[in-house]
């Protein structure tokens, strides 16, 4: 992109046989990084376990909590699906930046 294209000139013959191609260099390095290789094995290991029922415990409150305000809504009862959307609302605000909290004071 930055440096000059150079013309390459082949002999006729050479690039109807298809010799001209320079081999292909494969580059023999290792690539370190600071996260842990994600495998089937480490996907499903015991040691985040608890991440696992922590994100399956806001989902289905979450869902329950929907459940709750499209049934109360349908309903008739505006007031109830409003208090528990504002509840909910709350609840997952007040969560979320306590566990960004926790998580910076923890680092």
């Amino acid at each position: 992109m930055f440096r000059k294209q150079q013309l390459e000139v082949i002999d006729f013959k050479t690039f109807i046989a298809g010799t001209y191609r320079k081999p292909n260099r494969l580059i023999n390095t290792s690539v370190y990084g600071f996260m842990p290789s994600i495998t089937v094995s480490s996907f499903f290991s015991p040691d985040i376990a608890g991440v696992y029922a922590v994100l399956v415990g806001v989902f289905a409150i979450a869902m329950l909590s929907h459940c709750l305000e499209t049934y109360a809504a349908s309903t008739g009862r505006e007031a109830l699906a409003e208090a528990i959307e504002t509840i909910t609302r709350l609840a997952f605000s007040i969560g979320g930046f306590s566990f960004i909290g926790w998580f910076l004071v923890s680092l």
